[in-house]
């Protein structure tokens, strides 16, 4: 009988730990295009992390975040966006109409990536706070760890609590 309730309970155990591998925190990120219509809505600073799709320190930023618990838990405090700075898509941004610049045969970068990342050279990841009125507050060039992302995450609580 023991052995018996032995088993169970390691299937049991398995069960609860397969399950909640699958069920925590996500934080999706938000597309640029619905920016605008979401702000009007309610408006909230917007975190924006600049990447590519070849850059691997930008993936391991982006697993980083999946697996930051305070990210998940303070996500309704801003709206994430992860923006691929070698989008050919047409973007519009609080009325400004920003386009794909080629910069060789294959390459090129999105003219949006380009006014986020201000003067200089872009770097990848590079992340960008815009306050409720587009305004940037922060940027940094480089990957962030965990510790410098839970400052940021407290700087953009503070942001909140001193504008309401």
């Amino acid at each position: 009988m023991i052995a018996g309730l032995s088993k169970n309970c390691a299937l049991l155990l398995a069960i609860i730990g397969l399950f909640s591998s699958f069920c925590k925190a996500q934080t999706n990120p938000v597309d640029i295009a619905k920016v605008d219509s979401l702000m009007e809505q309610q408006a909230k600073p917007i975190l924006i992390l600049l990447s590519t799709d070849w850059c691997q320190y930008c993936q391991m930023q982006k697993n980083q975040i999946q697996k930051h618990k305070d990210f998940a838990l303070k996500a309704n405090l801003f709206y994430y966006v992860e923006f691929n700075a070698e989008s050919k898509d047409n973007v519009l941004l609080q009325g400004q109409h920003y386009t794909f610049k080629p910069t060789g045969k294959n390459t090129g970068t999105n003219e949006l990536a380009r006014a986020l990342n201000g003067p200089g050279t872009l770097a990848f990841p590079t992340w960008v706070l815009l306050d409720k009125n587009y305004q940037t507050l922060f940027q940094h060039g480089g990957v962030l760890n965990p510790q410098q992302l839970t400052e940021l995450l407290h700087a953009i609580d503070n942001i909140n609590k001193s504008t309401l």
